[in-house]
């Protein structure tokens, strides 16, 4: 058995042996025996430490190595949210409505720039502030609309700058749920003042507008009554004193009391043209769902004359056309009556027809008359010009003029075919949506 001391324990234990161990008991076999035991663990122990060791100082080279990396790529997406983050603050502050977010009690929770560009106050200044402090005068609007039930919230309020300028802000806004509980609004405030008064300025020249129609109306009625009232007393003077006189009238004579009565004929007819221009397009009509055919149909009916007239229509029959029915009755009338009262033809023959697409109808009215030369396309349109003189055909000249004028203030559009001696094509549009289109017309001819 070696002696204790000679064995090459490790450090550990050889401290605790010459520490620890009494020299009758460093000399039993069980003891050495034991110490080798320990000995073996200690040098494993040594062994696995290093190793373990070797292993974290490779992990922490590695670690260290990744961390750097992860240093470089936080640093580099720090940066790249830095520069959307910048990208965004300018778009916002480019924004000219202004954007807005409230807490359910209406706090304000952010602004834009736009709000201190419009308003004048600072937006710092006005975070954390109620939005009911700026819009006092419209409050008991806001608390019904607040009050509503509806998810979001339209309206067009009155707000008083920093340097107490009245404006009028376009409010949209959206509530914002967690679960059912309402925690905020998000939306626009935008600067309608522009709007507001243009609309206001609109309202009023459409008062004045009605108010001096009213008085044109008024005064053509008049105008028209004080006109007709002496041409009957000289109708009525005229028969009375051909009655008179009678048995002393003859030949050139009779022929001059017919052409006065005539005359005067021809003066209410114009006077009652006259009114009728003035009222036409003005006067409001509700539209009527019905069929075309049926219209047509009962225009037939409304004309006559000394020579045989042929209907032709041309068309869908069953066409559903839901537009102001009178109006659209009054263009027709005029055009056919037109092709009736002017046709030299010893039968008449009149073609109504019409086409539609997704924005308007298209009508025609065709007739085999003398035909209208180009030089006059224009004119016929001209209240009181006629083609032919009227002690030939009686006319006011005021039929075509009342269709142009219709048509204008409708939105359509009328032209002319027409070939000398073989007849006219009168072709116009009628508008689907009447007022829309109207208000286009207006637009680019305001005069």
């Amino acid at each position: 058995m070696p002696e204790i001391t000679d064995i090459n324990y490790h450090r550990l234990l050889k401290r605790q042996i010459r520490k620890s161990l009494p020299p009758e008991l460093a000399e039993r076999a069980d003891i050495q025996d034991f110490l080798l035991s320990v000995n073996q663990a200690y040098t494993e122990y040594q062994d696995d430490l290093g190793r373990v060791e070797l292993i974290l100082e490779q992990s922490s080279g590695e670690l260290f190595k990744a961390n750097r990396e992860l240093s470089r790529i936080a640093e580099q997406k720090t940066e790249e949210a830095a520069l959307t983050n910048k990208r965004l603050e300018d778009v916002v502050s480019s924004i000219t409505e202004i954007l807005v977010q409230l807490d359910s009690q209406g706090n304000i929770v952010y602004l834009n720039k736009a709000w201190e560009t419009i308003t004048g106050y600072a937006v710092n200044e006005c975070i954390n502030r109620n939005w009911m402090d700026f819009f006092s005068d419209s409050a008991a609007e806001i608390n019904e609309l607040l009050s509503s039930e509806s998810t979001s919230i339209e309206a067009t309020i009155k707000i008083f700058t920093a340097q107490r300028k009245e404006i009028w802000i376009g409010v949209s806004l959206m509530r914002q749920f967690d679960g059912d509980a309402c925690v905020g609004y998000i939306g626009t405030f935008s600067d309608v003042t522009e709007r507001v008064l243009a609309e206001k300025k609109l309202k009023s020249y459409m008062r004045d507008l009605e108010r001096i129609n009213a008085e044109l109306d008024q005064f053509a009625y008049v105008v028209s009554h004080d006109l007709k009232a002496p041409l009957r007393a000289i109708n009525n003077l005229s028969e009375w004193i051909e009655e008179d006189i009678s048995h002393l009238l003859e030949g050139d004579t009779l022929d001059q009391f017919k052409l006065l009565r005539g005359r005067v004929h021809r003066m209410e007819n114009l006077i009652n043209g006259i009114l009728s221009y003035s009222r036409a397009g003005r006067i409001k009509t509700t539209k009527e769902r019905f069929v075309i055919n049926s219209l047509v149909e009962d225009l037939h009916e409304t004309f006559s004359s000394k020579k045989p007239i042929r209907f032709i229509l041309e068309g869908n029959p069953n066409l559903v056309l839901e537009t102001e029915k009178i109006t659209l009755t009054q263009i027709l009338q005029n055009l056919i009556s037109n092709g009736i009262k002017y046709n030299d033809k010893a039968e008449i023959e009149i073609t109504i027809g019409w086409t539609e697409d997704e924005k308007k109808y298209e009508f025609y009215v065709a007739d085999n008359g003398p035909g209208i030369s180009p030089e006059f396309h224009d004119r016929i349109f001209v209240i009181f010009q006629t083609l032919q003189a009227r002690d030939e055909i009686e006319s006011t000249g005021v039929g075509l003029a009342i269709v142009k004028k219709i048509l204008d203030e409708k939105g359509g559009i009328i032209r002319i075919e027409s070939k000398m001696t073989e007849g006219t094509r009168f072709i116009f549009t009628w508008p689907k949506n009447v007022n829309q289109e109207a208000e286009i017309s207006l637009k680019n001819n305001p005069f």
